[in-house]
C-alpha cells in the first residue's frame, strides 16, 4: 500500500496531510519520548536552544500589574474608606496579591515547562482541580454563587481559576501524545472533548459562565493549532450550542441580562444599571479622560468599579488614550505568546504557549467587552488589573510559564 508522508509544519503535524489509516509509523523520537527534548537531567535538548528572556513580554506584565494597582487605589478608595475604615484596604490586598503572584511568575520561569509534561503531574492537577471544583459546593455561597473557598475573611481561592491552567496542561500533554491519531474521534477528539466538558461542566454549575466560555475558547483554540478537522469542531459546537442556550434562557436573571445588552436604557435604574453606569464613564472620558482619580462615576454609581468595572474607570479617568493603551498591552501579549508557540522546539511547547496565550488575551477581551457592552453583561476580571486575589496570582503564573517557554526556540 502507498502511504503519504506527513508533512510538519513549525514542529505540529498538520491532520490534512496525513493519512487516517497510518498508526504505525515510527513517529519523530520527541513524539515517542515525551521527556527526550528537554534535558531534564541538564542535558540541552538537541535542536533546540535557550535564548534569554523575553524582556519586552515581561516588561509589559511587570507594568500591567503596576498600573493595575494604581487603578485598583483610584476605583476603590473611597468604597474602601465607606466600609472599612481604610482607604488602602484594597489596596493593600491588591499588593499582597501581586507579590505573591510575582513570586509564582519568577518559579514558572525557572521551571523547565518540559517538566509539566509528565504523565504524573498532569494525573494530580487534573485530581485537585476536579476535587477543588466540586468541594466549592460545600462552601457558604457568596454574592448567590459557588465560585470560592474562603479561608478566614482575608484569603479565598477560585478553583476555575486553576481549571484554566489545567485545562491548558492538559491538553497540551494530550494532543502531542496524540499526534498521530488527531482524525481519530474516538481515540483524540472524543477524551479530550470529554475532559474539556467535565470541568466546563463543573464551572458552569457553580454559577460562573463567564469562566466556562474562558474554558470553551481555550479548548477551541489548541484544538484548532493541533489540527483537529473544522467538521469535528463544528459537531463539537452543536451539541454544546443547545446547553449554553438552556442554560442562558432557562435562568431568568441570565435571559434578562440578554434583553439588557439588546435596549441596556430600557432598564437603566434595575437591572441594567451596571452597564449603563459603565457607558456612561467611558463617555464622559473623551479622549484624554478626567484625570487620574477624578472620576465620579466609581462614587457608588458603578457597582464593583475597582474588579470586573475597572476599563470603565480607566476609560473616565485616562480616557480613549488610556484604554487604547490598555488594548495594545494586551495586543502585544497575543503577539508575544503566539510567537513563543511558533518557536516552540516542540508540541508540547507550542501547544501550551497557544493555551496560555488564548486564556490571557480573551479573558481581556471578553472582560472589555462586557463594559464596552459588545457583549452581554458577565461578571469576569481584567487580568492583571483588576482587584482580585487568585486570578491575579493564577494569571501571573501563566505569565511566567509563557515567559519559560519564550526562552526556547528550534534551531
Amino acid at each position: 500500500m502507498k502511504l503519504r508522508i506527513a508533512t510538519q509544519k513549525n514542529g505540529v503535524v498538520s491532520a490534512r496531510d496525513r493519512e487516517p489509516a497510518i498508526r504505525n509509523t515510527r513517529a519523530p523520537r520527541w513524539q515517542r519520548d515525551p521527556y527526550s527534548h528537554g534535558g531534564l537531567r541538564g542535558n540541552p535538548a538537541q535542536g533546540s536552544r535557550e535564548l534569554l528572556i523575553d524582556k519586552l513580554l515581561l516588561t509589559v506584565v511587570l507594568g500591567m500589574v503596576l498600573f493595575g494597582a494604581v487603578m485598583v487605589y483610584s476605583a476603590s478608595a473611597v468604597l474602601a474608606e465607606r466600609e472599612f475604615e481604610n482607604q488602602y484596604y484594597f489596596l493593600a490586598r491588591q499588593g499582597v496579591w501581586a507579590v505573591l503572584g510575582i513570586i509564582a511568575m519568577v518559579v514558572a520561569m525557572s521551571v523547565d515547562y518540559r517538566h509539566y509534561k509528565r504523565p504524573a503531574v498532569i494525573a494530580l492537577l487534573l485530581g485537585v482541580t476536579f476535587a477543588l471544583l466540586c468541594a466549592v459546593f460545600f462552601f457558604p455561597k457568596i454574592n448567590g454563587t459557588h465560585r470560592w473557598i474562603r479561608f478566614g475573611g482575608y484569603f479565598s481561592l477560585q478553583p476555575s481559576e486553576i481549571a484554566k491552567l489545567a485545562l491548558v496542561a492538559f491538553l497540551a500533554f494530550f494532543l502531542e501524545r496524540r499526534a498521530a491519531d488527531l482524525d481519530d474521534f474516538k481515540r483524540t477528539v472524543l477524551p479530550a472533548s470529554l475532559v474539556a466538558a467535565l470541568g466546563i461542566g463543573l464551572v458552569g454549575a457553580e454559577t460562573d459562565l463567564g469562566t466556562a466560555l474562558i474554558l470553551a475558547a481555550i479548548f477551541t483554540g489548541m484544538t484548532f493549532y493541533a489540527g483537529f478537522r473544522l467538521r469535528h469542531l463544528s459537531g463539537l459546537a452543536l451539541v454544546a450550542l443547545p446547553v449554553v442556550a438552556a442554560m442562558v434562557f432557562m435562568v431568568s436573571w441570565r435571559q434578562q441580562r440578554i434583553w439588557d445588552f439588546l435596549d441596556p436604557w430600557k432598564n437603566q435604574t434595575t437591572s441594567s444599571f451596571q452597564i449603563v453606569q459603565s457607558l456612561i464613564a467611558i463617555g464622559s472620558g473623551g479622549t484624554s479622560g478626567v484625570g487620574f482619580a477624578q472620576g465620579k462615576q466609581k462614587l457608588f454609581y458603578l457597582p464593583a468599579p475597582h474588579t470586573d468595572f475597572i476599563f470603565a474607570v480607566i476609560g473616565e479617568e485616562l480616557g480613549l488614550i488610556g484604554a487604547a493603551t490598555v488594548v495594545m498591552l494586551f495586543a502585544i501579549i497575543a503577539w508575544r505568546g503566539f510567537r513563543a508557540a511558533r518557536s516552540a522546539p516542540d508540541m508540547f511547547g507550542q501547544l501550551l504557549a497557544t493555551g496560555l496565550t488564548v486564556m490571557i488575551t480573551a479573558q481581556a477581551l471578553f472582560n472589555m467587552s462586557v463594559t464596552l457592552s459588545l457583549v452581554p453583561n458577565k461578571g469576569i476580571p481584567l487580568p492583571f488589573i483588576s482587584s482580585g486575589g487568585s486570578s491575579l496570582a493564577i494569571s501571573l503564573f501563566a505569565a511566567g510559564m509563557l515567559l519559560n517557554v519564550s526562552k526556547h526556540t528550534k534551531t
